[in-house]
């Protein structure tokens, strides 16, 4: 469980049913990690300030499929942005926690820089991006 509400400038979505994740999951033609899992099933989607975005089920959809994720960065899926410019991305494996952030024109995760170890750790930390 998540401490989401004491984070400052969080705005968060009613909680994804296990439909709309299934839903994203078939049309993106992959299995969400179970941690990201975890995260939309408390919030579908939320934001802290402008510096933070973290996607519901259907930005999710959108936003892999506009920046062809699947082509540029096989194996991972982009569940977030940092509204700047920075892809926030995680490896299609069930029980991976890891967090990359990636240059949205690369998108190569030769290219990512590693932002967290345990993305659910991240979240109730207040999501800090600064290096």
């Amino acid at each position: 469980m998540l401490n989401l509400p004491q984070i400052p400038n969080l705005h968060v979505n009613e909680p994804a049913s296990d439909i709309h994740i299934k839903e994203a999951e078939s049309q993106l033609n992959m299995v969400l990690p179970y941690a990201y899992k975890t995260l939309l099933k408390q919030t579908n989607g939320c934001s802290i300030g402008g510096d933070v975005l973290l996607y519901g089920t259907e930005d999710m959809v959108e936003r892999n499929a506009t920046w062809e994720v699947q082509q540029y960065a096989s194996g991972y899926v982009a569940i977030g942005d940092d509204g700047g410019g920075q892809v926030f991305l995680m490896r299609l494996a069930e029980e991976e926690q890891k967090v990359w952030i990636v240059d949205a024109g690369v998108m190569d995760p030769q290219h990512a820089e590693l932002l967290t170890e345990n993305l659910l750790k991240w979240i109730s930390e207040g999501c800090n991006i600064e290096a």
